[in-house]
């Protein structure tokens, strides 16, 4: 059996109902995954509330984001075997449910030491963070930032990990202070 959240109608968290349904088999170029971890966005509240644009038709399945082990694989799928752990980036809607099914260019690769909780961050919220930085911001080097309410994904992204690459060049980090970090070449 799959159990799996659903938004019955926009409103609070008390919208938010548990529905179960047997498990079906996964399509042609499908992949079925047990979810070890969920993200949580502010999207997924918003979208809860009708208020994100886009939001989709009551009733739904909220979640952007799933980490997880390949339980069963569709006819056509041959990039990934079942045992395998994955992260699934959909379109919003999903990834609150025990089982999700997914296609192939939807998962990505995640390796079995790292906890499920730390990577599905990754995800939507390391990607967002990420694009904020990046292509909002446009952030260059010697520039001072305020990340105010750094969460998980930003203490990962923008104040820890930056240092990775930036603009396209390998740079160094210099503590400034409180987990802030100055780049240089």
């Amino acid at each position: 059996m799959n159990i799996r959240v659903v938004v019955s109608e926009y409103g609070g968290p008390e919208t938010l109902k548990t529905m179960e349904e047997p498990l079906r088999l996964p399509q042609r170029d499908e992949v079925r995954v047990r979810m070890q971890s969920a993200g949580v966005a502010l999207a997924d509240i918003m979208r809860r509330e009708g208020k994100y644009p886009g939001s989709p038709p009551t009733p739904f399945t909220p979640g952007y984001d799933v980490v997880g082990i390949v339980d069963d694989l569709g006819a056509n799928v041959l990039h990934v075997q079942k045992g395998d752990r994955v992260a699934v980036f959909y379109n919003g809607t999903g990834g609150y449910s025990a089982y999700v099914y997914a296609k192939p260019d939807e998962l990505y690769p995640v390796p079995m030491q790292i906890d499920a909780a730390a990577a599905v961050a990754i995800i939507l919220n390391y990607v967002t963070a990420y694009q904020m930085l990046h292509r909002l911001a446009n952030v260059s080097e010697g520039e001072h930032i305020l990340i105010h309410g750094a969460a998980r994904a930003w203490s990962a992204c923008g104040c820890r990990n930056v240092w990775h690459r930036f603009s396209g060049k390998a740079r160094r980090r210099h503590p400034i202070w409180g987990g802030a970090y100055r780049l240089q070449e």
